[in-house]
């Protein structure tokens, strides 16, 4: 089998579906599956601008074919334009670089189309009698939401049950989102529900909590307390830096990654709330993360409930990264967490957008270590069901059942 994974993202990037995208094509390589990716040129971030080379940033250890097809790059505009307009310019670049993509791959008549752009599937769609192929979609949020149909919305949402009726199959993180699609016009039998996952390698890479906090320079005094990721408003950050003014003075928060447009109005709130025992480390290569969460003595999703894709969407790749990493877990109880994690079983839930239950959480997991132990170690176990290499065998089957092989 041959996989045309066309994504319009940029990459490298220190966003999370970096990792995502080249994690899956090594491990459908990995599976023998002929995979090429094919991704835009774009203007690299500063934390990107350095990265030497592409497989030792993502840790991979089976490569795959790799092609950057130049296409315009109209984020250089984005300190001139308003964000409005940059998401149509950003909309338009990605449609370009479809197109192109299309065009170089259009004769590779023994291979199907895999993506997780919108607009590279709203093309592959429009053109499907020229190139003749399957097409299937990894969906990571609702788009095109039937549930507010006011305006536009209304367009897009029929261009969005359009669309779904040219793709031969659709891949979805949760089950919360399949429902939502098949109330789009799609059916059950052609959506996958497959979580995000994690690199077998990474469960090796747990140090002694000792070792990890000399690495780092963390007093063996403290109680550490760790987030790792973005931090956009849906993912918590602003309530886990509130949570401080109930937590014991010996506990500090390290929040490790986000980029610097995102960093800078968290540290004004934090300085502005008069909120102390806050560490924000800033971009973390993927390879040193495993330290941090081993320093740690208790990991924290503290995942908003007023915003869909947390609550219905989100299947994180530090979720998993937290249960291979031996530590308790801290965790807002939403639909999407909970498909994954159960209260006092392989994690500690918590009433989300509450800086004092999310405290209260954190010192409860803190005291009962008979708790923290049994949960570490339910999780531990049940992370090994997540890699990508079974993700991998599971969509493939899912490919090869949707294109008539079996």
């Amino acid at each position: 089998m041959n996989v045309l994974y066309i994504t319009a993202a940029r990459l490298p990037t220190e966003k999370a579906h970096g990792v995502q995208i080249v994690k899956m094509c090594e491990a459908f390589q990995r599976q023998g599956v002929e995979v090429k990716l094919f991704v835009p040129t774009r203007r690299q971030s500063q934390a990107m601008k350095h990265v030497p080379d592409l497989w030792q940033h993502y840790d991979v250890e089976t490569p795959f074919r790799f092609h950057y097809l130049v296409t315009p790059d109209f984020l250089c505009f984005e300190n001139l334009f308003p964000r409005k307009l940059m998401r149509c310019l950003y909309d338009l670049q990605s449609l370009l670089f479809s197109v192109l993509a299309l065009l170089v791959t259009g004769w590779r008549r023994q291979s199907l189309y895999y993506s997780r752009s919108l607009q590279t599937i709203f093309l592959l769609g429009l053109t499907k009698r020229f190139h003749r192929k399957k097409v299937f979609f990894e969906a990571h949020e609702l788009h095109g939401d039937y549930r507010r149909t006011e305006g536009i919305r209304w367009l897009y949402t029929a261009i969005m049950r359009w669309m779904l009726r040219h793709v031969d199959g659709l891949i979805v993180i949760t089950h919360q989102l399949k429902t939502l699609y098949v109330e789009l016009g799609i059916s059950t039998q052609r959506i996958l529900v497959a979580p995000d996952g994690i690199d077998r390698k990474r469960f090796s890479q747990v140090f002694d909590k000792i070792e990890a906090r000399q690495k780092l320079g963390i007093s063996l005094d403290r109680k550490v307390i760790c987030y790792t990721g973005h931090l956009f408003q849906w993912k918590g950050v602003y309530t886990l830096a509130e949570s401080t003014r109930y937590l014991p003075e010996e506990c500090i928060i390290y929040i490790v990654g986000g980029m610097e447009s995102d960093i800078l109005p968290l540290q004004r709130f934090i300085a502005a709330q008069g909120l102390r025992n806050i560490t924000i480390s800033g971009y973390v290569p993927y390879r040193d993360v495993p330290v941090y969460l081993s320093a740690a003595d208790v990991l924290v999703l503290p995942n908003t409930a007023t915003a869909n894709i947390s609550r219905e969407y989100t299947s994180p790749l530090k979720l998993f990264e937290y249960m291979g990493a031996r530590r308790p877990i801290v965790a807002s109880d939403l639909p999407s967490f909970r498909e994954v994690l159960r209260h006092q079983e392989n994690a500690y839930l918590v009433r989300p957008d509450s800086p004092k239950h999310l405290a209260e959480g954190i010192i409860q997991v803190l005291n009962d270590q008979t708790l923290s132990e049994q949960m570490t170690a339910r999780a531990y176990v049940e992370v090994q069901e997540y890699t990508w290499d079974k993700r991998a065998q599971t969509i493939i089957a899912f490919l090869k059942q949707n294109m008539g092989y079996v």
